[in-house]
């Protein structure tokens, strides 16, 4: 299977008669990153799959006919007919076109907004549920993109189901930025922004470094949830939270540890009275002292984590079990008329008696 990720587009586009070299300058318009040769082997798997008929006629520069029943079938086959479709009617003033057409115009007014088509990309990339992606969307930008809507873009532009982060961060230009839109992420206050091509944001004078040192695209879900101030979010429980703290203490530990040197380095940059300057300092700090430092400073995190974890679930239900089995011996005692019960008297009177004797 292919890992282009807008394959289906780029079969549509072919199937239309479109050039390659406009196949690539199209897609590289919506943000994504593509060679000639790549979408070439789409055309020749295309050509391989089709009858000798249409091949030709694909060859020939012939787009297929809507009116043909083959060719419609072949355009479902390949499951582009909807946005193929599109493309060729849009413009003809239909009184009423079908509901997809509408999927089709949102998944280009996405494309006609960066930040929001890379938003929509990290969320599909990261498995997140069409309707909560619809309603991220319509929280942050009041703009409504329906389950099938975002289900059409899926399929069309952003099948990254056999992709690693590598592959996307090619083919989804916007993602090579990760540091400016983390940090903007961080703010919690402004807009997802995108790169420019000359090294990220400079107007608010920030460093292009001062963000997270993750790939957005790693980064859970949540987590881009709560920067960006949704509020539908699953909190981990208090034992899988100090559980995770413990497995970062103890990794941590572990690299403390094994560090064998410690530098410290800082760059400055900016203008003076001689024009723009630049300044790298770098200090070289003892490695054993930073290491009893940093081990220190986990080996206590992993173990006020660890006695701050609350008790486990079997010793909860074990401990639960016991006073149930407690209260209900409580609940064995009740009071009742002598007479309800046969013979209880006698056995009183007999141990009184015993009693006095």
């Amino acid at each position: 299977m292919s890992k282009i990720p807008f394959e289906k587009f780029i079969i549509t586009f072919l199937l239309f008669d479109k050039s390659i070299p406009y196949i690539v300058e199209k897609l590289n318009t919506f943000g994504y990153e593509i060679d000639d040769s790549e979408v070439s082997e789409v055309f020749d798997d295309l050509k391989s799959l089709l009858p000798k008929r249409l091949k030709e006629k694909l060859v020939e520069g012939a787009p297929f006919d809507l009116e043909d029943t083959q060719h419609v079938q072949w355009l479902k086959q390949f499951d582009v007919f909807e946005f193929y479709d599109f493309i060729i009617r849009k413009d003809k003033g239909i009184k009423d076109p079908p509901e997809y057409f509408k999927w089709c115009k949102d998944c280009l007014w996405v494309h006609a907004n960066r930040d929001i088509m890379s938003l929509i990309n990290i969320f599909l990339f990261n498995g997140e549920e069409y309707s909560s992606i619809s309603n991220i969307i319509m929280f942050k930008y009041k703009k409504k993109i329906g389950v099938d809507a975002l289900e059409l873009y899926h399929k069309m532009f952003w099948q990254t189901e056999f992709m690693t982060a590598k592959e996307a961060l090619y083919h989804c230009v916007p993602f090579r930025n990760n540091a400016l839109i983390i940090r903007h992420l961080r703010s919690g206050e402004i807009e997802i922004e995108t790169y420019n091509e000359e090294g990220g944001h400079n107007e608010s004078g920030m460093e292009q470094n001062d963000g997270s040192d993750v790939s957005f695209t790693f980064h859970d879900s949540n987590y881009i949830k709560w920067k960006i101030g949704y509020k539908d979010i699953d909190v981990p429980t208090t034992d899988d939270f100090l559980e995770k703290v413990k497995t970062d203490s103890f990794y941590k530990y572990y690299e403390a540890m094994n560090m064998s040197r410690s530098v410290e380095i800082e760059e400055e940059n900016g203008f003076n009275d001689n024009g723009t300057f630049d300044s790298t300092k770098i200090r070289k700090r003892n490695v054993e002292e930073q290491r009893v430092k940093m081990a220190k400073n986990w080996f206590e995190m992993y173990l006020k984590a660890d006695k701050s974890k609350p008790v486990s679930k079997s010793v909860k239900e074990d401990f639960f079990e016991k006073m149930e089995q407690l209260e209900l011996r409580f609940e064995e005692d009740k009071i009742a008329l002598v007479e309800d019960i046969p013979g209880v008297l006698d056995d009183i009177k007999s141990d009184i008696s015993n009693a006095t004797i």
